[in-house]
């Protein structure tokens, strides 16, 4: 780090998560000193951006000696090997690609497992995990340390921005032919997306879940240290643009109603809670929160104790761009 400030490096700077985390960083004070963003193309606003190889995986690596964060916003196709150099160029790495969460990096939501980072500091590499495990860990660890998890269902909404721009696109131009009377051409989403919904999201996995399903389910349990926990997940696209939305019931170890989820929510890192029913957020409210909402806390009645609530969360805001951000404060204070 030099004496005015962090220099930072962005692998797919010109995404829509590269912008986010370009407008995070800005946002949340961290002095930059030196840009190197790289991309696919040259394409750029206030700030250059440098082309990338056609082919990322061969050729000359982009120059990351002197840098102190590499974010990877790229496909997940590259992430290992820009890991790989960002790592031996003495680098702090954050991968928001999804291509490292599952196995070869530490998985990080800082109010979640902070202590992590500081365990795993040597090699360097984080990845942060999918917005619905964030969502998630955030609201069930609290209640997991009071009395313990039972069992946890989920029901997942996942709108367009799941699946970047391209999602985001093509729902609008359905939704534009769909009111003009005309027909549709699908090609991001498995079914037609506009004023529809699709209960598949990803690719179809082992035992009929899909991937997008088995991720949350699989990196949840990875933050809460749960590797048992019975959780299952069913994940519906949505025909909204930005946002997830999680209807998720709990059912716990020992006696726990809402009364007593509200005190332990009320004051959890990371989380608001909407206490009046009437009031419970939407996505309106949660696109460009950095925190998790949470609302509709109310006693489920189907077991001998748990808890049914409504939770939400940014995906590309708090779910990606900020909980980076977050993970490379937190890296750096601990490398000192």
């Amino acid at each position: 780090m030099s004496e005015s400030g962090l220099v930072v490096a962005i692998v797919g700077a010109a995404t829509e998560l590269g912008r986010e985390v370009q407008a995070v960083l800005d946002m949340r004070g961290v002095v930059v000193a030196d840009w190197r963003l790289y991309d696919s193309t040259h394409e750029g606003d206030a700030i250059d951006i440098e082309a990338l190889p056609a082919d990322l995986l061969s050729g000359e690596a982009a120059e990351l000696d002197g840098v102190d964060l590499v974010f990877i916003c790229a496909p997940a196709t590259v992430a290992r090997e820009w890991a790989q150099r960002g790592s031996d160029a003495g680098a702090l790495v954050i991968d928001l690609s999804q291509g490292l969460a599952e196995d070869e990096a530490a998985l990080i939501v800082p109010e979640v497992n902070a202590d992590t980072i500081a365990d795993t500091i040597g090699r360097g590499i984080f990845a942060c995990p999918v917005s619905g495990a964030t969502a998630l860990a955030v609201a069930l660890k609290p209640i997991d340390e009071a009395v313990g998890l039972k069992r946890v269902v989920v029901t997942a909404l996942e709108s367009a921005s799941y699946c970047g721009t391209a999602g985001v696109d093509e729902l609008a131009q359905q939704s534009r032919e769909l009111l003009t009377g005309q027909s549709v051409e699908t090609v991001v989403f498995p079914q037609p997306m506009g004023f529809n919904l699709i209960p598949q999201v990803g690719d179809f996995v082992a035992g009929g879940r899909t991937r997008g399903e088995w991720a949350i389910e699989a990196q949840t349990r990875r933050l809460l240290d749960l590797a048992d926990l019975p959780l299952a997940v069913t994940s519906v696209h949505v025909p909204t643009f930005y946002g997830q939305a999680y209807v998720v019931h709990v059912e716990t170890e020992r006696p726990f109603e809402a009364v007593a989820a509200a005190a332990l929510l009320r004051v959890a890192p990371g989380l608001l809670l909407a206490e009046d029913p009437s009031l419970a957020p939407t996505l309106v409210d949660v696109v460009g929160s950095e925190a998790t909402l949470v609302g509709r806390l109310r006693d489920d009645p189907t077991v001998p104790y748990g808890v049914a609530m409504w939770v939400l969360i940014d995906g590309l805001r708090k779910g990606a761009a900020v909980n980076a951000v977050q993970i490379a404060e937190r890296a750096l204070r601990e490398r000192g």
